[in-house]
């Protein structure tokens, strides 16, 4: 029998449109505006399943078309990749346009909804359609939009990762702003996933052996390499959104958190330990607890990714990649979506940082 509480749950349905007033909307302008942590009446009921809907499988026909793509743009055996549903649109021609500016040709924009890939695709924007995929979260307890984005975009990662492609999977807030592939390759042969380092407060401790803990929104995957590190680097993607998912149940309230979440747990919880022979400035660190047993994870210079701020003024570092703070924090647990005041405000930042070439 289902209580009045259920059935209110089922029935809640957060706005979400992308034709405002006859016209396009305005990012963020289609989704339910001002919510807060203690007023979000959305808290949207998904499917049953409780773990990732779909293996990253790049012959399926849901990553099929992203790992031929990968592939065409591959340069060196390496892919830059980001996700954008159509409120991050701007934000993707931004991020796309900065690989312009370098001369760069090896990225794509992979869109979580069809609206995203016709509108990047007629811009010239390499873009691959990820919406079947993404609609296949639908059948999991992964409620929110904006976590289903976040799991899908690591999975994609490891599609393409498995293809025998390397990967950098990016935010599309992140900007580059010189090639990082030097930086990549230079540790290639000694690891299975990069990530950059975050939080470093220079104190080692079981779960922070180099005395650093990892930034996961910001990942490389070793798919060009042997059979072993690929093998690794895709177990790796799949037991951290699994992980991630967990996560979200237990803590029902988390946003996009959860899955970020998920990779921290599972390198925590994986005893790793930093290896002696350390691949140039990029420390290397083993998890022998991982899913795939010695996933070796290499932590990158803050001369590839430095952003200390997520919130306030921030001044440029001179990284490889950079990202910009925005003015404030604003309580986003429990969006389903991102409202229009965050995308002014990101924008608005990323202009004041010089981030913004469009």
């Amino acid at each position: 029998m289902f209580s009045l509480f259920t059935l209110c749950h089922l029935a809640a349905t957060s706005p979400h449109k992308t034709v405002c007033d006859g016209r396009a909307c305005r990012p963020g302008e289609g989704n339910a505006q001002g919510i807060t942590h203690g007023s979000n009446p959305y808290d949207i009921r998904g499917g049953s399943l409780k773990l990732n809907p779909h293996e990253p499988d790049p012959a399926s026909p849901l990553y099929a078309p992203l790992a031929a793509a990968a592939k065409d743009a591959a340069s060196k055996g390496l892919v830059y990749m980001c996700a954008a549903d159509y409120d991050f649109r701007e934000i993707a021609s931004n991020w796309m346009r900065a690989f312009v500016r370098l001369g760069l040709k090896n990225a794509l924009v992979y869109a979580l909804d069809a609206e995203a890939h016709a509108h990047l695709t007629a811009r010239g924007v390499r873009s691959v359609d990820g919406s079947l995929a993404m609609a296949d979260f639908n059948r999991t307890r992964l409620a929110r939009h904006i976590q289903r984005a976040e799991a899908e975009r690591h999975l994609a990662a490891a599609a393409v990762a498995a293809s025998g492609v390397d990967v950098l999977l990016m935010d599309c807030s992140h900007v580059l702003l010189r090639d990082a592939a030097p930086l990549l390759h230079e540790a290639a042969h000694s690891v299975d996933v990069s990530v950059p380092r975050g939080n470093c407060d220079g104190r080692t401790t079981p779960r922070s052996p180099a005395g650093c803990n990892p930034n996961w929104s910001l990942v490389w995957l070793r798919g060009a390499g042997s059979a072993e590190q690929r093998s690794r680097a895709v177990a790796h993607q799949v037991a951290g959104v699994r992980l991630g998912m967990v996560d979200f149940y237990l803590r029902w309230w988390n946003g996009a958190h959860c899955i970020l979440n998920g990779f921290g747990k599972l390198f925590s919880n994986s005893r790793p330990s930093l290896d002696d022979a350390a691949a140039g400035s990029t420390a290397v660190v083993t998890m022998p607890g991982g899913p795939a047993g010695g996933t070796r994870v290499g932590l990158l210079p803050l001369s590839f990714f430095d952003s200390p701020l997520l919130y306030g003024q921030q001044k440029r570092s001179g990284a490889a990649i950079e990202r910009a703070a925005k003015p404030a924090q604003r309580d986003r647990l429990r969006l389903d979506r991102y409202d229009e005041q965050d995308f002014v405000e990101l924008v608005s930042a990323m202009k004041e940082n010089g981030l913004w070439f469009l």
